[in-house]
């Protein structure tokens, strides 16, 4: 009897450890934890995924990251008290703090103090995106480098940097500088 009910049980699979299942929850999120950026090479991957959590799981507080939050002014420009704002204004500020929650959350402490922001879950986002992305001056200054260094790459002697179309009857550049020429427009073209 012991032994039907163990191998009702038994699997030929490895079972999943704990620290991967930590991993795993951690790169794609739970239904009450979204997922988390652990690096700032990690960003391009997370940010979708991110997106697509938080819109499924709390979109009116995504609102916030599209168009930047501002809390309500009384006529002496202060600030009204959270007792004193209209219901459509109590549902953004609590979505905003939603929003404020859940970056907190989803973004380690190490990379958040990094960033430059002003408290609001919009500029989290926006300094986030730079941080990554950089400045579109600094994108460009990237992208310029690169060229140069495609340019001054030395491949082997009967190599050149010559760009030309792939051609099925011409194969007089070596594999080797082909796949750079491919890796070059890759970057160039598809990296942001």
């Amino acid at each position: 009897m012991y032994e039907e009910f163990y191998n009702a049980f038994a699997t030929p699979v490895t079972p999943i450890t704990i620290a991967q299942n930590t991993m795993l929850e951690n790169e794609t999120g739970t239904m009450q934890k979204p997922p988390k950026l652990l690096k700032i090479e990690e960003y391009k991957g997370w940010e979708g995924r991110f997106e697509n959590w938080v819109q499924a799981n709390y979109l009116d507080a995504w609102e916030c990251v599209e168009t930047k939050y501002v809390r309500p002014l009384n006529d002496d420009e202060e600030e009204v008290a959270i007792k004193d704002m209209s219901a459509d204004d109590k549902k953004k500020y609590k979505n905003e703090k939603v929003m404020l929650s859940l970056l907190q959350q989803a973004v380690k402490e190490d990379i958040m103090v990094l960033l430059q922001h002003n408290g609001s879950s919009y500029s989290i986002w926006k300094a986030l995106r730079s941080k990554f992305v950089g400045s579109q001056e600094m994108v460009k200054n990237k992208k310029s480098l690169l060229k140069k260094k495609f340019d001054l790459f030395r491949g082997l002697k009967n190599e050149s940097t010559n760009v030309t179309p792939r051609v099925p009857e011409r194969q007089s550049q070596s594999p080797r500088l082909t796949f750079v020429n491919s890796l070059f427009y890759f970057i160039l073209y598809y990296v942001e």
